[in-house]
């Protein structure tokens, strides 16, 4: 049960913090499953824009979404893009992600099949009130074993950690890129608005004092 599950993450902080082989999670950043260096889709990561006119970083749904996008395509070369993307979108916090990333894993999909990270991901989506997630979860929960279990309990926390520190991150981000806009908003207000120009954040037009004389 999930529950039960969660609570053993909890009560074995001390216990089950070794260290575990490397998994299929860890040898896909850097390979694919046949040995080929696996490229970095430009669309989930920063890259630079020319419309947008500099840097740009794309949200989590945006990465999300090209995933799903890459999968569509009748180019398997490009479907295989999309586990990147699902991973970065996974550990940015992305529920779906997690649940799309847990059944690739599971089916062996363009990822390397290994039911441990398909429980792993399904178990901390889950944790974020996917329903669908964690009835994934405890369908694969009957197929391990205790010390799979065990195992797997100690790679959540680590990776949870790693999810809600993401998060946390973005969230700090989005919230200076706010500030920063408001600053430059107040800035270009207090320059003063030409007559008959409406204000920022106002829709009323701003007249002189002469125009009001009038």
């Amino acid at each position: 049960m999930i529950d039960n599950l969660l609570k053993s993450v909890v009560a074995c902080v001390g216990v089950c913090l070794m260290s575990h082989p490397v998994n299929a999670e860890e040898v896909f950043w850097s390979f694919t499953d046949d040995q080929t260096p696996l490229p970095i889709p430009a669309e989930c990561d920063a890259y630079f824009d020319e419309v947008r006119g500099g840097a740009f970083v794309p949200s989590t749904e945006e990465v999300y979404q090209s995933a799903m996008n890459f999968l569509k395509s009748d180019i398997e070369s490009v479907k295989r893009q999309a586990p990147y993307c699902l991973l970065v979108a996974a550990l940015d916090g992305h529920n779906q992600a997690q649940l799309e990333l847990a059944r690739m894993y599971n089916e062996g999909k363009y990822l390397p099949q290994d039911d441990l990270s398909a429980y792993k991901w399904s178990f901390i989506a889950a944790l974020d009130g996917n329903k669908n997630a964690e009835r994934f979860a405890l369908t694969l929960e009957q197929f391990l074993t205790n010390d799979d279990l065990s195992q797997t309990t100690a790679a959540i926390m680590e990776t949870r950690t790693k999810v809600e520190s993401a998060k946390k991150a973005r969230q700090l981000a989005e919230q200076e890129a706010l500030k920063e806009k408001q600053q430059a908003l107040e800035s270009s207000g207090a320059q003063g608005v030409p007559a008959g120009r409406v204000a920022p954040n106002s829709l009323e037009p701003i007249f002189n004092e002469e125009d009001r004389a009038k």
